[in-house]
């Protein structure tokens, strides 16, 4: 081999080994310098106040969930529409009720506590009272694209119970009974009931007795339907606690039961609670008629 040939072999050894070692160290700068990925990827597509529904905020949004993840246990302080794209989603239907549409057309309802199955063409309306979470037991991540009509100021999701981070938890159960109510029946069999109840009742939280006042108001069919509310709790030392509900009764003929499922929001207090805010989940049952007593249980996280 000439002299000149080696020399330039030499040459082409070396810048191969520098390029190398250049390709090395950039791919350790960028493994070492990015950022690490969320498991739960949120991306807004965009947002408008529709002219329609004011009060409400409208977004476009997608929503990624890598193998093994879950998302915290929320609820929308609105509506929500969201279709799955790819994956396998493990819902989780914690209180309420979630209505989905099959990529064949049919339709379920799924009152919680229940898991349900989702896979891509599946359908799923979540309102203010469904408390829920998913997670991706699969392989592949799971892709959801939604809308959702939410109440102006809230967040994209509020989280409940455990996910509340840093809250503290307050629990009241009391039984509920109707001092006065304004319920009217209309329809050709009176199936359709609607109108205003007050609920009264007293619990007790750490020894001390707390006052419950519940003003609902109902649009059942068949004793089944949407109801809101405004709660109010008055402590021992006067301070008082006030929260809007939004939910859902479930009518059991069978077992002469209607059951209650909701979400809750703080709107402020006085007093120990003057500036507290959160949110949380009203259950309750009845065995009577509408109008009857109600058990109830209050479970809320304060901030």
């Amino acid at each position: 081999m000439h002299a000149a040939t080696r020399s330039s072999s030499s040459r082409r050894a070396v810048i191969a080994a520098l390029v190398s070692l250049t390709t090395v160290a950039v791919s350790g700068y960028a493994t070492s310098g990015a950022a690490e990925k969320e498991p739960v990827q949120r991306n807004v597509y965009g947002q408008t106040a529709p002219p329609n529904a004011p009060g409400q905020q409208l977004y476009l949004q997608q929503v990624v969930i890598d193998p093994g993840a879950k998302l915290a246990e929320h609820f929308h302080e609105g509506t929500q529409l969201a279709t799955i794209r790819a994956g396998v989603l493990t819902y989780n239907v914690v209180s309420g009720t979630a209505v989905v549409t099959r990529a064949n057309g049919s339709t379920n309802t799924y009152k919680g506590p229940k898991v349900v199955t989702l896979r891509r063409g599946d359908a799923l309306v979540e309102d203010e009272s469904l408390v829920h979470y998913g997670s991706n037991k699969g392989k592949q991540p799971v892709v959801i694209e939604l809308a959702a009509l939410l109440h102006d100021g809230a967040p994209l999701s509020t989280p409940v119970g455990k996910a509340d981070a840093g809250a503290k938890p307050l629990h009241v159960e009391a039984t509920l009974s109707s001092p006065s109510r304004t319920l009217h029946q209309v329809g050709a069999r009176g199936e359709k009931t609607y109108g205003w109840n007050l609920l009264e009742g007293t619990a007790t939280v750490d020894g001390q007795p707390v006052q419950v006042q519940l003003q609902g108001s109902v649009n059942y069919t068949n004793g089944s339907g949407p109801f809101s509310a405004l709660v109010t709790f008055t402590f021992a030392d006067g301070s008082t606690l006030g929260a809007t509900v939004q939910g859902l009764a479930t009518a059991n003929e069978r077992k002469n039961e209607t059951t209650f499922a909701s979400t809750m929001l703080v709107i402020g207090g006085t007093g120990a609670y003057a500036l507290t805010k959160g949110s949380g989940t009203f259950t309750g049952s009845r065995t009577e008629q509408l109008g009857g007593s109600v058990s109830a249980a209050f479970d809320l996280g304060l901030r």
